[in-house]
Formats: structure tokens, sequence, C-alpha cells
């Protein structure tokens, strides 16, 4: 499982950063506000199943090309 550090680099590669908050930072990625936490903890499997398929709409192979 990807840590909230992963998803925030793939963020900062693929979407726009709009502001820091208390604890997490938003981006808007394809029209959605997306927040991360700035923890850099693993993300619970259930977690990241919900953020590729509803937040961000694709699979685990095309978010780790996403980091390249």
């Amino acid at each position: 499982m990807p840590r909230w550090r992963d998803f925030r680099r793939f963020l900062d590669r693929n979407a726009t950063f709009l502001r820091h908050g208390r604890n997490h930072d938003i981006y808007l990625y394809h029209g959605q506000r997306i927040r991360v936490s700035r923890s850099s903890a693993e993300i619970g499997r259930n977690t990241w199943k919900e953020i590729l398929t509803q937040q961000l709409g694709m699979t685990q192979e095309e978010f780790n090309a996403g980091l390249k």
C-alpha cells in the first residue's frame, strides 16, 4: 500500500495545488477537490481502494505510472 506522501507526490505532478489545511493539503484533480493527509503513514487498504476508484478513477498500475 502506498503512503500519504506517495499520494501527495502523485498529485504534485498531476493536479493543481489549491491550499494547505491544518493537517492536510487540498488539490484539484479533474474538477474534484481532494484532501490529502500530511501524515507519512501508510494508507489503509480500503481507504486506498476508495481513493483509486472514486477520487482518481484509475487502477493501481495507472497510479504507479503517474509517479514516474
